[in-house]
Formats: structure tokens, C-alpha cells, sequence
């Protein structure tokens, strides 16, 4: 995933067992990028939650006692989000190396973009000759 996103767009990957969200990445009103997260091991034991949203402007890295790496986050706005999300069961729900992703199974993935400021153009009645 990307890191340079549009202002008030953001993607959400949610465990569709239990409706918790594992990870949360999204762009404030001024394109700070923010992150959430809540991250189990394979075991489904919690690692680390990041307790709101939070910024990270030198990047951040979290990683499992088994030395798995569970999100890393670059420093470079134009960097890319890498990641292994598990749900609290040890499931692992997806993952991925920033370039390439993987969903398994019990991931629901949120997001939206935000429109240009123009409303979508309405169909246009059909005209027709008297």
C-alpha cells in the first residue's frame, strides 16, 4: 500500500469474524498520513496497539517475538506499507510486501476515495422532437 494519499482518504482492513480493526491507514484533512492498529501474532497474542491514530513521521516498525515482521511503516511519504496482519485467533487474515498483496480468508478491506469537488454529472433527460 502506498503511503501518498489523498487528503481524508483512507483503507481499513477489519476482521470479519469479530469486526475489529487490525489496521487503519489514512490521510488527514492536511495529507498527514495517520496510522491505527491493533497487532496479534500467529499465535493471536496482541503485540502492539497504537492506541488512536497515530503519526509517524520517522516511520515505525513492529515486529513479533518471533521476529516476524508485522507492519513496517517507511519515513518517505511516497514509501510503501508492508505488513502481516493475524486476527486475535492467530488467522493470518493478509499480507503484504507493499508491492505485491495477499487476502485470505476473514479480512474485509474498508476504504474510499475522496470525489475531485465535482458531483458525479447526472444522465441527461432524452430530448425528444415535437
Amino acid at each position: 500500500m502506498k503511503l501518498g494519499r489523498r487528503p481524508g482518504s483512507f483503507t481499513s482492513f477489519v476482521d470479519s469474524f469479530t469486526e475489529e480493526t487490525i489496521l487503519r491507514v489514512e490521510a488527514s484533512s492536511s495529507g498527514e498520513i495517520l496510522v491505527t492498529f491493533r497487532l496479534y501474532d500467529s499465535h493471536g497474542v496482541l503485540v502492539q496497539d497504537s492506541d488512536g491514530c497515530q503519526s509517524y513521521p520517522a516511520g515505525a516498525e513492529v515486529r513479533s517475538d518471533d521476529d516476524e515482521v508485522l507492519l513496517s511503516v517507511p519515513a518517505d511519504d511516497d514509501g510503501y506499507v508492508s505488513y502481516c496482519l493475524y486476527n486475535a485467533s492467530g488467522t493470518l487474515l493478509t499480507r503484504s510486501d507493499g508491492m505485491r498483496t495477499q487476502l485470505f480468508g476473514g479480512v474485509r478491506i474498508v476504504g474510499n476515495k475522496p470525489l475531485s469537488g465535482r458531483p458525479p454529472a447526472a444522465k441527461a433527460a432524452p430530448v425528444v422532437a415535437e
